[in-house]
């Protein structure tokens, strides 16, 4: 039994220093300079908002015919 238990109690340790978790406030050095996002062109902006346009169009369709299901 006892030595189940310095088993259990060497493992938790093992772990906890495997999965340690550093200081929050640590700044990152220079090779972990956070990724920049680039720039999208107008293309994308234009699908984005017909894709946005199109979904509206359709939830629209389903909720008049639901209600039109309710109220007729």
């Amino acid at each position: 039994m006892n030595s189940l238990v310095l088993r259990k109690s060497a493992l938790g340790r093992d772990l906890t220093a495997k999965y340690a978790v550093g200081p929050a406030s640590r700044r990152l050095s220079p090779q972990q300079k956070p990724a920049r996002l680039r720039r999208k062109g107008p293309m994308l902006w234009a699908a984005l908002a017909l894709l946005v346009l199109a979904a509206n169009f359709m939830l629209a369709s389903v909720a008049w015919l639901a209600v039109d299901f309710v109220m007729g």
